[in-house]
């Protein structure tokens, strides 16, 4: 196959003389046929993390287990190795989860609050049970994560239908402490109530001033 280089067609067959300007015509090299895609690098970077994320693994459980199997030959009377195990576990879903993770960033925040809930509620338990994380801390953790997702929202108005499955399950774990409290699990009525009252205005403003798409998109989730 030639190719004419004033008119820049191909010309397939032996013909040296381009039929269009009757000019001579060059041939082309025979590594033309063999270009048709783009050479494809594979991205070192994302392979980079994924190994990044197998050594945080890898260490996360070597002193899980090593502490467990110390707390074991020790004596299981104060299970001390959950101290160590909580934390650890925390951190390896903040790395290899949040800080790692290509993951929407409503979900980040939502797995954040939930995480540092279990733990601090966790630690509580193992620390006798007080209920500072159910009466004051977890309260407020649901208060700003809401408040979090709801400022992105706003300085972003085209994310509203991005966001609105995160602002909502954020919505129903503000109402969480008060479900605590009336269980029993938690003894403090005031924070519980502030959290759910933060909700309820959030749904309020949501209502009042969120755009139609928005409001069809909550719609469409609850299938009303």
């Amino acid at each position: 196959m030639n190719k004419c280089n004033q008119c820049g067609i191909y010309i397939y067959g032996n013909d040296n003389k381009c039929p269009l300007c009757n000019k001579s015509v060059g041939e082309l090299k025979d590594t033309y046929e063999n270009e048709w895609y783009p050479a494809y690098n594979i991205s070192e970077a994302s392979t980079g993390k994924g190994m990044v994320k197998k050594v945080y693994l890898f260490i996360a459980i070597t002193v899980i287990s090593v502490c467990l199997l110390v707390n074991v030959l020790a004596g299981l009377e104060n299970l001390w190795f959950l101290y160590v195990a909580c934390p650890i576990m925390y951190l390896l879903l903040l790395i290899n989860h949040t800080i790692l993770s290509k993951v929407h960033t409503g979900m980040k925040i939502i797995l954040q609050i939930s995480s540092i809930s279990v733990l601090l509620f966790t630690i509580d338990i193992l620390s006798g049970f007080y209920r500072w994380s159910v009466n004051i801390v977890i309260p407020y953790l649901f208060i700003a994560g809401t408040l979090i997702i709801t400022v992105i929202i706003l300085r972003k108005k085209m994310l509203w239908k991005e966001y609105a499955g995160y602002i909502i399950a954020m919505i129903f774990l503000g109402f969480l402490p008060m479900l605590l409290y009336l269980t029993g699990v938690a003894d403090t009525l005031w924070a519980a109530a502030i959290s759910a009252l933060y909700s309820f205005l959030t749904v309020i403003g949501m209502l009042i001033f969120a755009n139609k798409r928005f409001k069809n998109e909550v719609t469409r989730r609850f299938h009303l």
